[in-house]
């Protein structure tokens, strides 16, 4: 059995993240989750939130969306609307949607719940990317990890 993970972060956009790391922490759909090498095959739900990716004493932070996560013999990808690295974050644009959201939110009480849940969606996702960034922004075991300078897109097929 293999010691590590290989942790693929993939969004709508391109594949954020890939790299062999020792855990993945995640929100899972109905609580928090910790993937570690052996974790049995899993296949699950995740919800918008903090997805931490540990690596010897350097951590790796996203705020993520909604979206899939597969676990298979020691390889973890997590399937994302989005994921935002701290260096990614304007802290002032996403305080300025969240209230955005929050207004809509108010607004919407004769809208069809699909309506409501996309809002709330959007919503948890901006809160997770503040967080990430209050939580990062200062945090010298983030700052001297791999999470304070953009990671390089993998533009390749990843291999299978």
């Amino acid at each position: 059995m293999s010691e590590r993970l290989t942790v693929k972060i993939i969004t709508p956009e391109k594949i954020k993240f890939y790299h062999d790391a020792d855990s993945v922490l995640l929100p899972g759909t109905l609580g928090e989750m910790e993937i570690l090498p052996g974790h049995v095959a899993i296949f699950s739900t995740i919800k918008p939130g903090q997805i931490v990716v540990r690596d010897g004493d350097r951590k790796l932070i996203f705020a993520c969306g909604a979206g899939l996560l597969e676990v298979n013999d020691n390889s973890v990808a997590l399937l994302v609307d989005s994921a935002e690295g701290n260096s990614e974050i304007d802290p002032k644009a996403t305080f300025d949607l969240i209230a955005n959201l929050e207004d809509k939110l108010k607004n919407i009480e004769n809208e069809d719940a699909e309506t409501r849940f996309a809002f709330e969606t959007q919503l948890a996702t901006a809160k997770a990317r503040i967080e990430v960034y209050e939580q990062s922004h200062g945090d010298a075991d983030v700052q001297q990890g791999f999470s304070r300078y953009q990671m390089p897109a993998v533009e390749k097929e990843a291999p299978s």
